[in-house]
């Protein structure tokens, strides 16, 4: 690998480890101040205006497509225990990722759905305490996205001081980590926004 693919890899990796703390801080501080006081309900309506925005935008939905990209193929083992440990820990990321989506697919419908920002949270079987859960969990993820951030830094140095033959693969995996891990903690920082919305909506309507 030439010596300039590496330095322009260094200065990549360099942006994705800094972006990814700042999406992790923010969701980090979204989550601390989850109940930190109570919305009205017209509070609440025109915070799902913005989300209807923030839902529709190319950034959503381009990230929501890459996202689905690497969730179809996880990258091939290298032997090297801190790329293939990474790459196992970016993989139960993008898993939990989908696993919220999933959960929260009809309420982001509802959202873009609904320019006036009303919700009808009865339409929604799941009990407050399932999606106190779901917020937990998001929470969780985010820790592992931390540690994740950490694990790069290992698994890159690692990646450099390969033989060329081994190099290329071991830093596709990392690229692919770091990909993962970026992308799933700014996917995470909206479903946050949306579960927290969700929360306080069904408190603020008596449905739980």
């Amino acid at each position: 690998m030439s010596r300039r693919k590496i330095i322009n890899s260094n200065i990549m990796f360099k942006k994705m480890i800094f972006s990814t703390a700042i999406c992790l801080g923010l969701v980090f501080s979204m989550q601390q101040n989850c109940f930190a006081q109570e919305k009205t309900k017209d509070e609440l309506k025109a915070e799902r205006e913005q989300l209807q925005a923030e839902l529709k935008s190319k950034e959503t939905v381009s990230r929501e497509e890459k996202l689905a990209k690497l969730q179809e193929k996880a990258p091939s083992e290298t032997g090297v225990q801190s790329i293939d440990g990474l790459a196992l820990n970016s993989t139960g990321v993008l898993t939990a990722v989908k696993s919220a989506n999933d959960v929260l697919a009809q309420y982001k419908t509802e959202v873009k759905d609904n320019g006036n920002g009303e919700i009808d949270v009865t339409t929604h079987k799941a009990k407050l305490n399932d999606y106190v859960g779901l917020a937990a969990n998001l929470a969780k993820t985010t820790a592992l996205i931390a540690s994740g951030t950490e694990q790069m830094k290992a698994a890159q140095a690692d990646a450099k001081s390969l033989s060329p033959l081994k190099a290329r693969p071991a830093l596709s995996s990392v690229s692919y980590s770091t990909d993962a891990m970026k992308l799933s903690g700014e996917e995470i920082a909206l479903q946050t926004k949306l579960v927290n919305n969700l929360i306080a909506t069904i408190k603020a309507s008596d449905n739980n």
